[in-house]
């Protein structure tokens, strides 16, 4: 009875496969809608709907603790197998202060209603059109053993929300099997792609260009040959890894088969140049060893992750450019791996049922899409579904391409961002020769190279373990190249800065040999490198809100990065309602690093949870900024509210660079923070003043923080000399009325979860509202630092640096004596 009392309240549509179109409309009650909690009031509501059909529709209103959504339906028949494409119209008026925005979801229930067999999900609301209607939809497939399906308006997380929203014909539509993959299907790219058919290699190589290639390793490519031969030469000797269970470092991701993936094209490379037999056998060995592997990542991700994507390249490259010369058993092997594997990948992105689907700004799709694509070129002329397997990728990139931002930089730290630009850059290629569709007619292609110059510490300081700004997730060394993906940015845009920076880093030998082959392919001699002295010492990267400011380029030059701006950009955060890739951001606007006399002076706290406490900026009553508090960013505060921070202005001039920023969006508005301005003073080439306006709602617990690198300290009234190797930070409270003062080892909370300790000073006080002046000068053990003065007259504050004046108007904001 229950059942037929609901179906009484539901639009059928029957379809032409006899599956049911599922509408709840509203129009005579709430069909079978439920609030999730008592707290949330779900009633019907009568009014102007999305369109001039509605006359009522369902409003979803209140505060809720737990549970990831507001309301639900009741059950509704679907059919296992059948491709559904969920569409809702929603309107969302209210939100709380850190509430994401909702989206719909569809759950899928085995017979006797047995837990879930997985779920589908809509876009999020988007925020920047609050109290419009908008019309949110997702396709998929219903997994096996699925009876019905339950729709639900999703919170985002299990923690406390609050909405305000309102339903409209909510429909569960049967679509014909190939509709859900007809969006992946290449066409006209297709034509391009027949001229190869029955071609090997075709893969960056063909034959002539192997003629050509085996010219130059002995002439303008000798030196990275020898570098490939070598890395060819240590995978002969140590063999494949074992299949193995246990692996620490990568979990479930089984991140120890990366390195098999990454192997092969050495291999065999070397043996196309070479002719060596003993390469094609290694490279054989190898190949199947990968092949082998019961599984690519444990659970749900194995062969849907990272462990996949290098392995799918790798074995893509290897079936076509030894196409020729290995035996039938291993190409079928090979073949009937990239076949299962491929086909099982795609349809699970295809179905939107991979967390990474639409993470356009997030390494893993850019990783795993092109293992996918580059294996769908290397089979398209033998397995038809190939096809698809390459149309996916290309729209995935596509989309990839308009959600970058325009000033080349990364989100994700320069070590992600080798990572990304490293497996953008190997499909684009392809792309480009194959499909004739052209990637890299962007802004931010054109300027990132700029990226890598400028994040990069002084040339003469360089060390394998040392030689790059660790901002976000990022270590302090290379983790892919960048060498190979310089030298291809230089090709593309006749880069000499590129060129150079490349040359560099292969001289000091400190680029990781992620995938050094690429050298001998987009390395083009024609293009002279050119050191980067004729450029600006200071650059600012506008969508990302990150300054690299330089006291020369002479190779030992002091090194200031700031950075203030949205988590994924101001151009992403406009665009996007859900987040697109920012989990390997820090709650960090207003963060500021040193690097001087060849040492870290101020540091970044590298890769680890996320906590504002453990960066060099001001926490309020004790706590930081949108986003913070666990392994990954939690973007859903930051796109909620449309956090800003951002530059104010930038200044660069001989003698000094002024930075000025406003932090205050990076903060959840019920801090009470009403602003926080910083302004940063580089007095070239050995002083930086940082400079804080912050005022409150009321009198609140303020905290400015610094990391200096060393934590050899000896205090003497209002500062602290920290003593690194050879030189010597002075950080002094210029501004210490009721102000307190500390150094410690404050706890560090690493991204495994574990404490450890970051050497932390900090300047306290409690107050509505807050100017506040730090020096920080370095020098050499021997030589004392400069000293800073002040003297304040009201909003001009004088600076005396070693006989030399600097007037800061707090008012306007800017120097009005120049030191």
């Amino acid at each position: 009875m229950r059942q037929i009392a609901w179906l009484a309240g539901l639009l059928f549509v029957i379809m032409a496969s006899a599956a049911r179109a599922i509408t709840w409309d509203f129009e005579t009650g709430t069909s079978g809608w439920r609030p999730r909690d008592q707290t949330v009031d779900v009633k019907r509501a009568f009014g102007p709907g999305p369109h001039h059909m509605s006359l009522a529709c369902l409003r979803v209103k209140g505060a809720i603790r737990d549970g990831w959504n507001y309301a639900l339906s009741e059950r509704a028949p679907l059919r296992e197998g059948q491709w559904y494409r969920l569409s809702a119209w929603v309107r969302v008026d209210l939100t709380g202060p850190r509430t994401p925005m909702p989206y719909l979801k569809c759950e899928f229930v085995a017979a006797g209603g047995r837990g879930s067999l997985g779920r589908a999900t809509t876009d999020e609301y988007n925020n920047a059109k609050m109290g419009r209607w908008q019309r949110l939809s997702c396709d998929f497939e219903t997994p096996a053993g699925t009876t019905e399906g339950v729709v639900a308006l999703e919170k985002g997380t299990s923690g406390t929300t609050e909405i305000d929203a309102y339903l409209d014909d909510v429909t569960l539509d049967p679509m014909d099997a190939d509709m859900g993959y007809q969006p992946f299907r290449l066409h006209e790219s297709a034509k391009a792609l027949e001229k190869r058919r029955g071609v090997h290699p075709r893969l960056y190589l063909t034959g002539e260009r192997l003629v050509k290639l085996r010219q130059a390793i002995r002439t303008t490519h000798a030196d990275l040959w020898s570098e490939v031969e070598d890395a060819a030469d240590r995978a002969v000797r140590q063999g494949p890894p074992a299949y193995r269970t246990d692996d620490t470092a990568g979990g479930d991701e089984q991140l120890w088969q990366r390195p098999v993936g990454n192997t092969l094209p050495y291999l065999a490379i070397a043996y196309l140049l070479s002719g060596q037999q003993h390469y094609l056998e290694a490279t054989k060995q190898w190949a199947l060893a990968s092949c082998s592997y019961p599984t690519w990542g444990y659970g749900q991700i194995d062969g849907m992750d990272l462990a996949a994507g290098h392995q799918l390249f790798g074995l893509a490259l290897v079936y076509d450019w030894c196409y020729h010369d290995l035996d039938k058993r291993t190409l079928e092997r090979i073949r009937e791996t990239l076949t299962r594997r491929c086909a099982a990948m795609f349809r699970a992105a295809a179905k939107g049922q991979l967390w990474w689907h639409r993470s356009y700004l997030q390494n893993h799709l850019w990783v795993n899409i092109c293992g996918l694509g580059t294996a769908g070129l290397a089979l398209f002329d033998e397995v038809d579904e190939a096809n698809l397997w390459i149309g996916l990728p290309v729209r995935k990139f596509e989309a990839t391409m308009d959600a970058l931002g325009s000033d080349g930089a990364s989100h994700e730290g320069v070590g992600y961002w080798q990572y990304g630009a490293e497996y953008m850059l190997k499909f684009m290629s392809l792309a480009d020769e194959l499909l004739d569709i052209d990637l890299y007619d962007r802004p931010w292609w054109k300027r990132t190279a700029g990226y890598g110059l400028y994040l990069s510490l002084p040339r003469n300081a360089w060390t394998v373990r040392n030689c790059i700004v660790d901002l976000a997730d990022c270590p302090r060394y290379h983790w892919y190249g960048p060498d190979h993906i310089l030298r291809h940015l230089a090709a593309k845009y006749e880069d000499g800065h590129a060129q150079w920076l490349a040359r560099q880093i292969d001289e000091a030998d400190v680029a990781a040999a992620s995938a050094g082959w690429l050298n001998l392919i987009w390395y083009d001699p024609s293009v002279q490198p050119a050191g980067p002295q004729d450029l600006p010492t200071l650059h600012r990267f506008d969508d990302m809100g990150i300054v690299s400011a330089r006291s020369d380029w002479s190779g030992d030059e002091a090194l200031v990065v700031f950075k203030c701006g949205p988590f994924i950009g101001h151009e992403a955060i406009d665009e996007f309602s859900y987040d697109p890739g920012g989990g390997h951001v820090h709650p960090d606007a207003g963060h500021v690093v040193l690097f001087a006399q060849g040492q870290w002076l101020l540091r970044d706290d590298g890769y680890q949870a996320k906590w504002t406490h453990q960066h060099n900026t001001l926490l309020v009553d004790g706590q930081g900024q949108l986003g913070e508090g666990n392994t990954f960013f939690a973007a859903a505060a930051c796109l909620s509210a449309r956090a800003r921070p951002r530059l104010r202005g930038v200044v660069a001039k001989p003698r000094y660079d002024h930075i000025a920023a406003d932090v205050t969006q990076a903060y959840p508005k019920d801090l009470g923070l009403k602003h926080f301005r910083r302004h940063l003073l580089f007095i070239k080439p050995d002083v930086l003043l940082v400079l804080d306006d912050v005022l409150c709602d009321q009198a609140r617990d303020l905290e400015l923080r610094f990391h200096p690198e060393s934590d050899q300290r000896k205090r003497q009234g209002h500062r602290y000399l920290i003593d690194g190797a050879d030189v010597t930070l002075r950080l002094e409270l210029l501004t210490p009325k009721d102000v307190d003062m500390d150094a410690a080892d404050f706890p560090l909370e690493r991204r495994d979860g574990e404490q450890a300790e970051l050497f932390t000073v900090r300047f306290l006080t409690h107050r509505k509202h807050w100017r506040n002046a730090t020096a920080l000068s370095w020098g050499p053990t021997d030589r004392q630092a400069k000293t800073v003065k002040l003297h304040e007259d009201g909003d001009f504050w004088r600076f005396t640096i070693d006989k030399k004046e600097l007037i800061f108007d707090w008012q306007s904001g800017k120097v009005m004596i120049e030191p």
